[in-house]
């Protein structure tokens, strides 16, 4: 007779703290690098050359808010925006 599942291993539970953050476009990158724990010492530094949005108060000079958005929201999000390699191609 079965022993109703008895079989299977130990169960695994996973509890994720959501934390909601505030951050510009300048800034964006170092807190992504702090909330996952990752470091880019290692990639080497590109000069940065500012786009014409850039210098002309566009988007990159205005505050990115990220207040009350779900996971399904914020992975409809990114898969709107265009590739990086788009957005900072000259």
């Amino acid at each position: 007779m079965s022993s109703g599942g008895s079989n299977r291993g130990a169960v695994k539970v996973v509890i994720i703290n959501t934390q909601y953050v505030e951050t510009d476009a300048t800034s964006f990158k170092s807190v992504v690098q702090k909330l996952t724990g990752k470091d880019s010492d290692h990639l080497e530094a590109k000069p940065h050359r500012k786009r014409r949005h850039d210098q002309q108060g566009g988007v990159g000079s205005m505050p990115f808010f990220m207040r009350d958005v779900s996971f399904k929201e914020f992975d409809r999000l990114l898969t709107e925006m265009p590739p990086l390699n788009e957005l900072w191609s000259d």
